[in-house]
Order: C-alpha cells, then sequence, then structure tokens
C-alpha cells in the first residue's frame, strides 16, 4: 500500500488501490477549516454555523485530484492528466476552499504577529501573482517533475506547492478588503488576466507541450504506455489542457467579479 501517488514502471491496470495519505490530508485540511470556523464564531460570541458547501465542494474536488485514478495516472503515466491535476488542485479547488471560511475566520486570520504579517504581504497583490506564477514555472520544469515524480514525497510536494499557490492567488481576489491597498473590481479583473490569462510562464510552458518535436518530460514519455495516446499527443493535449483550462477558469473568475460589479453599481 502507498501513502501518496507517484511514478512507478508497472504497467496500468484499473485496480483500485488504497492511498490513505491523500485521504489523511483532505480530513486534516477539513478538520482545520472547520476547527478555524469555530474558533473564530466563539471569538466573535456567535453560534458555529454548518460546513458551507463551497468548502465541501472544494474537499472534493481536491480529493478527486489527488485519489486514484486521477492521482496515479497524473504521477506517473500521462502528463495530459498531470496538467489535469494542477487546474484542480490549483485553479478550482482553492477558490472553493477560502469560499467555505466565514468571514469571522478570515477577518482572525489577519492577525499582527510576524508570520501573520508575512503571509499578508504574500497575499498582496501582484506578489502573490508572481508567487503563483514562480511555483508553477519550478514545478513543471523537466527536471523538476522527472526527478521528483518518482518519490511519494516529492509528488505529495509539487502536489502541496501547487495548493499552497493557488490559496495564495485567489486570496486577495476572494478577499480585496483586507488588502492593504484599494483592490476594487477592475484591478482584481486586470490581476486574472495579467495572473493567470494571460501568463507568460502559463502561455510558455503550454506553447512547450503543444509543439514541441520531442516531449518535455521523460517521465511521461517513458511511462509504461496507454493505448490509444501515443506520448506525442498526450503532451500536446497536456498544453491544450494548461492553456484553453487556465484561460476558461480565468473567464469564469472575471465573469463572477464584472456580474457582481454591475449589480452593486446599478
Amino acid at each position: 500500500m502507498q501513502f501518496w501517488c507517484s511514478a512507478s514502471n508497472n504497467a496500468w491496470t484499473w485496480t483500485w488501490k488504497a492511498y490513505p495519505g491523500v485521504w489523511l490530508f483532505v480530513v486534516l485540511i477539513a478538520a482545520g477549516a472547520w476547527q478555524w470556523n469555530r474558533s473564530a464564531a466563539a471569538r466573535s460570541g456567535i453560534a458555529s454555523g454548518p460546513i458551507h458547501p463551497f468548502l465541501i465542494l472544494g474537499l472534493v474536488t481536491l480529493w478527486l485530484a489527488l485519489d486514484w485514478p486521477v492521482g496515479a495516472l497524473g504521477a506517473g503515466y500521462l502528463a495530459s492528466i498531470h496538467m489535469l491535476q494542477f487546474l484542480l488542485i490549483a485553479l478550482v479547488a482553492p477558490p472553493l476552499l477560502l469560499r467555505g471560511l466565514s468571514a469571522q475566520a478570515v477577518a482572525g486570520g489577519n492577525g499582527t504577529s510576524r508570520v501573520g504579517t508575512l503571509l499578508r504581504r504574500l497575499v498582496e497583490p501582484p506578489l502573490a501573482a508572481i508567487v503563483f506564477n514562480i511555483v508553477v514555472l519550478i514545478t513543471h520544469l523537466p527536471t523538476v517533475v522527472d526527478a521528483l515524480m518518482p518519490s511519494q514525497l516529492g509528488s505529495m510536494l509539487i502536489d502541496v506547492l501547487w495548493l499552497a499557490a493557488g490559496i495564495i492567488f485567489w486570496w486577495p481576489v476572494l478577499f480585496p478588503e483586507l488588502s492593504r491597498k484599494r483592490f476594487p473590481p477592475p484591478l482584481r479583473m486586470l490581476y486574472i488576466m495579467v495572473g493567470l490569462m494571460f501568463s507568460p510562464i502559463m502561455f510558455g510552458l503550454a506553447g512547450f507541450l503543444a509543439y514541441s518535436d520531442t516531449p518535455m518530460y521523460g517521465l511521461y514519455e517513458l511511462a509504461p504506455p496507454l493505448p490509444g495516446l501515443s506520448s506525442k499527443d498526450d503532451h500536446q493535449t497536456a498544453g491544450a489542457l494548461m492553456s484553453v483550462g487556465g484561460a476558461f477558469i480565468a473567464f469564469i473568475a472575471i465573469s463572477v467579479i464584472f456580474f457582481k460589479w454591475s449589480r452593486t453599481e446599478a
């Protein structure tokens, strides 16, 4: 039994495998968010509400991306599924998890300790977008992917970095009132476009994956083949997912901000 999904040289089978590390990770995040909301409600002198549906949806998204079969396929068989994991872990799950936090919990996280001060600066735009794109670049470098994915701890490190980077990126978008400088809707939309939709790092990586004559990642090029999909087609699909998927998620976020803004201005 493996703790976390990682690459192996074994031929792929659809036999279910248990990954208890993934289950524990998701449970710890759920328990941490629930306790954070509960403690914040107690400090505010109000009753703690039920678990927010967005929090449940975020946890389910994270679990689906990390557990079998998506986690196992992405860890060592298909670069396209690895890219799907990135989209789910870094761009879909974080805003859902953050929306699952209560207003009291979010305000309580804006502490005055040294750690709190550092975290507040880290989630300030445009630094948050820069940090996100640096993490995206590092975790998609062929040398890093090929070196870390065969190890359970290395594979887990990449997944955790994606989740942390996603939380950093989406925090100022979801909680603009906590920013030290004014961050109105037009700036939030511009932040998403520059940091995600038109990111040179995202587009550069997508281009290399989609148009390179040779696959970027030796790990996936040399992985046990799956019927009906060549390594080159797999890498091209990964590039398309990064480009189109990232732009689609950014478009949805921008649309939500725009329509909320238009209602307040009406």
